[in-house]
């Protein structure tokens, strides 16, 4: 019944019915309608947002290995299946001659990713035959799918990602050499390898997200050396005898332990052994493999309650470093493309001028000098108070004609800077020329009489030349005027008056 100005209209209750039920029906497909436009837009935005994430992880992917084929979204036939296996990310390449191919897979998921997502991407990674594969999760990952992906039987390499994680992303494998020797290293689950070359060390691996500075900190982490044998060093024993003879050099109360380790399939030799030291509460393992020519060690620091799971860790990578003879021109080659790739990608000044000099180190290390210049000078030109490239210039030119104009170019980056100045000092006395740098840093204290910072350092290291030539009464002068000088422009507590200090007793005496 309608009610309108006042009048009433009744309606057959059949066609009420009726009605009611097509108002009902309508409603209901106003709601289904609703949602299924719902539910596309939302698929849509969906499939786009992981149309972005599986481009991001390409991306990262594609800086991190700029020497080497990198597919998208692509498909290939397994050669167990015989269907087609759908790969997010494929990286192909060769290294030595070794083929290396990487599956990266992402997932896109809402909860973390569980041990049956890693079962079923063990399963594609063997059918399209590929050593090793990482999966990327955009939320997390449970312990039962870290355990399955890093115990597992299979001699596959695995790696789980959290998406955020890219941004740390440091190498999961790393190509070492020294020489003429060279190995690819992997990385244990969890940890990466950083090929920065240290004291004392090739590369080094830590905990994966953790800085050189930090895991060395905490005190886990692994480095890595190679040793090439030569007439007086013939096989790994006598490599193992000298390192011996030199830790009880420096820690004469030190012990040594072997244990039974891991057997490689080439059957090369491999020797574990600890280091034991009262002086520190960490833990040192020592994992040899000896090769024909060469041998590799890598030494684990650990703490005591860590020991078992680390020293899994280091016998991952000595059983499965891979040794290789190394072509210096095509190491060089793909060194300089890594630096020309980050060059192009920089937007720093500075990080690309480093870049620079790292190119024109490689291109010094071949004997290719006038390239070195080319790289050295063009760092110069971008950041004009370039240290490494100036020094290097100055070096490189010292024995020519032009040796004046690069040491004078190399004192006015920072004039009287003690360790510029150290650098030139060092240079001449080390030629046999040390009446040349005499000559030259008293011509320029004339320019910087009234400049008591500047003249200051020049007294400073003329002094130490002097030393050099046993002349000791000018070099007492001449470091009583450093003192003078700098007494009037630094506090009292700098530490270069404790220098002096001591240095002007003993000379007196």
């Amino acid at each position: 019944t309608q009610y309108k100005n006042n009048c009433c209209f009744r309606l057959n209750p059949k066609v009420v019915a009726l009605l009611l039920r097509l108002i009902f029906l309508r409603k209901i497909l106003a709601h289904k309608t609703t949602t299924i436009l719902i539910r596309k837009r939302y698929a849509l935005l969906e499939k786009m947002n992981w149309k972005k994430y599986e481009e991001e992880i390409f991306e990262n992917f594609k800086s991190a290995y700029p020497n080497t084929k990198i597919s998208y979204n692509q498909k290939i036939i397994g050669r167990y299946s015989k269907i087609e296996r759908q790969i997010d990310v494929l990286i192909e390449g060769r290294i030595a001659g070794k083929k290396i191919r990487l599956v990266i897979d992402g997932k896109y998921y809402s909860e973390n990713v569980d041990v049956k997502a890693v079962d079923s991407f063990i399963s594609m990674v063997e059918d399209i035959d590929a050593a090793q594969g990482i999966l990327i999760t955009s939320k997390g990952y449970s312990q039962a799918a870290i355990n399955r992906a890093y115990y597992g039987p299979t001699d596959i390499e695995l790696d789980i990602l959290n998406f955020d994680e890219l941004k740390k992303f440091q190498g999961f494998n790393g190509f070492t050499y020294s020489g003429w020797h060279g190995a690819i290293i992997p990385a244990p689950f969890g940890w990466i390898v950083d090929g920065t070359q240290r004291f004392g060390s090739i590369a080094n691996l830590y905990q994966r997200g953790k800085t050189y500075e930090e895991a060395t900190k905490n005190g886990e982490f692994i480095y890595m050396n190679i040793f090439s044998y030569d007439e007086k060093i013939k096989n790994l024993n006598e490599v193992i005898k000298l390192q011996e003879e030199d830790t009880l050099d420096a820690h004469p109360t030190a012990s040594f332990e072997y244990t039974d380790t891991i057997e490689r399939k080439d059957k090369k030799e491999t020797i574990l052994r600890k280091i034991l030291r009262t002086e520190t509460d960490l833990e040192e393992y020592t994992g040899f493999v000896g090769f024909d020519k060469f041998c590799v060690f890598c030494v684990l620091f650990t703490p005591e309650q860590l020991k078992t799971k680390n020293i899994r860790k280091l016998e991952y990578v000595i059983e499965r470093l891979t040794p290789m003879d190394v072509d210096l021109n095509s190491v060089a080659s793909t060194k300089i493309s890594e630096c020309e790739y980050l060059i192009s990608k920089s937007k720093s000044e500075q990080e690309k001028a480093d870049l620079l000099i790292q190119i024109a180190e490689i291109h010094r290390d071949m004997k290719q000098e006038e390239l070195a210049i080319e790289n050295y000078e063009e760092s110069i030109k971008i950041f004009p108070e370039n240290y490494g490239a100036t020094l290097a210039l100055f070096e490189m030119h010292y024995e020519t004609k032009h040796r004046e104009k690069f040491t004078d170019k190399f004192f006015n980056i920072a004039p009287g800077n003690p360790e510029i100045c150290d650098n030139i000092a060092q240079m001449y006395c080390q030629n046999e020329h040390s009446n040349m740098v005499l000559k030259f840093f008293e011509e320029k204290l004339k320019n910087y009489t009234e400049n008591n910072r500047v003249s200051g350092d020049i007294f400073f290291v003329l002094g130490n030349v002097y030393m050099h030539l046993e002349d000791k009464k000018n070099a007492l002068f001449n470091f009583i005027k450093s003192k003078e000088k700098l007494s009037k422009c630094l506090p009292e507590n700098h530490q270069v008056f404790k220098t002096l200090n001591q240095i002007i007793i003993e000379l007196e005496k």
